[in-house]
């Protein structure tokens, strides 16, 4: 019986999953996630980002168990994944989000792709693999100026529903599926963060209620401070960067609360429409790393290389991880990541900006610190902000 293989990757949700909605209407589906040693192994990864993702992980099996299929989780690298189930039980296709994530995920992404050329189904046809828009986001390079309008209409369009009475069909693995591996077998040897947030959409939609409800009237005001932005934030990142939650069902959400607000609500509305802006931005930098790639590992103006490289100073990188600076605001920040994994923009740009100028220290190390630190590390947003924070891209003022 032919089936299709819906790949969950940075989409750990089926509420407005196009690949998911689309791999059930075509007919019988596997549903896979792979724990990728390769991926996990990368030096931007951490302990807290697996533990997070395995609370969303279980989150997701409840979701698909609800809709009657099963979740399978495998520890193996996705091409070779992808190989040996094929060889095994021959599937039709993939359905899969596309994913603007670090050069590992780029590398494995075409080595699937390679690998899916190479086969043929039984009709003589490659094996298909569906890619859909997770973010407003646009595969390879866009003019800017029509990029804002593809955001635009991503973003009203309506949340993808899976119809009622489309006949569900599960697959399940043709071998028993290993439970999923602890994180010292990955590599990740990085203690968990005792105060980080939890994983799954269950909490997710939590934070987004909350945010919507109440914190956003705080947003504007308080989102500078490292003390009010605890609350005023929206602290929806983390969600988002795995997928737990759309940014379309997000920014509709938040649309539909300031429709039904009063002329007096003036702090909320104003709160909502800042918020807006930012998941905008969101997209954006994720856009520019999709469209250059190497901002992962080179200064955007290369006038700036060699600048720092040759007078890095080891020691100074460890008293900074350490929070041993003798800066009090520095060293707190430091002390709340460990515990946390969060910190707001205000304090990570502050961060960088004295591991660039008094510290002298090159992006990229700082970068992978802080990658690992940051439990809602999204790739794009945060090398195009190391490199702003650090004066290397041509364009922005040194901070």
């Amino acid at each position: 019986m032919s089936y299709s293989v819906v790949w969950f990757k940075r989409d750990l949700r089926v509420q407005d999953h196009v690949a998911l909605s689309n791999a059930v209407r075509a007919g019988p589906v596997l549903c896979v996630y792979c724990v990728e040693p390769a991926l996990w192994r990368q030096p931007d990864m951490s302990a807290q980002h697996y533990r997070f993702t395995l609370e969303c992980l279980r989150d997701l099996w409840g979701q698909l168990k609800r809709m009657g299929l099963q979740l399978q989780v495998v520890c193996d690298d996705a091409p070779l994944f992808f190989a040996k189930l094929y060889a095994i039980a021959p599937f039709a296709a993939i359905y899969s989000h596309e994913e603007t994530g670090n050069a590992a995920t780029y590398a494995r992404d075409k080595a699937v792709e390679a690998w899916r050329r190479m086969q043929s189904t039984p009709s003589g046809e490659s094996v298909f693999w569906h890619q859909y828009p997770q973010f407003g986001v646009v595969r390879g390079s866009v003019n800017r100026d029509k990029w804002h309008h593809y955001w635009m209409q991503h973003m009203t369009q309506p949340p993808e529903l899976l119809e009622d009475g489309v006949p569900i069909q599960n697959i399940t693995l043709p071998w028993q599926a290993a439970k999923p591996p602890d994180s010292a077998f990955l590599g990740l040897a990085q203690p968990d963060k005792p105060a980080r947030q939890k994983g799954g959409r269950a909490v997710g939609l939590e934070y987004l209620a909350s945010f919507v409800q109440q914190r956003s009237a705080n947003y504007r005001g308080g989102i500078s401070s490292p003390i009010s932005a605890e609350q005023a934030c929206s602290r929806l990142s983390p969600y988002l960067s795995t997928g737990c939650l759309s940014v379309r069902e997000v920014v509709q959400r938040v649309q539909l609360k300031q429709a039904h607000l009063g002329a007096e609500s003036t702090w909320q509305k104003a709160g909502l429409a800042a918020f807006t802006s930012r998941l905008h931005w969101h997209c954006h930098f994720i856009q520019k790393l999709e469209s250059e790639p190497a901002i992962e590992f080179e200064n955007m103006h290369r006038g700036y290389d060699g600048l720092r490289e040759r007078e890095h100073k080891e020691a100074h990188l460890v008293a900074l991880k350490l929070g041993r600076t003798g800066w009090p605001l520095v060293d707190a920040c430091v002390a709340m990541l460990r515990q946390t994994g969060w910190i707001n923009f205000r304090m990570r740009a502050m961060l960088v900006s004295v591991a660039a100028y008094p510290l002298w220290l090159h992006w990229r190390p700082v970068g992978e610190w802080l990658a690992q630190e940051f439990l809602d590390y999204e790739p794009g947003i945060h090398w195009s902000q190391l490199q702003m924070q650090s004066g290397t891209t041509g364009i922005n003022v040194p901070r």
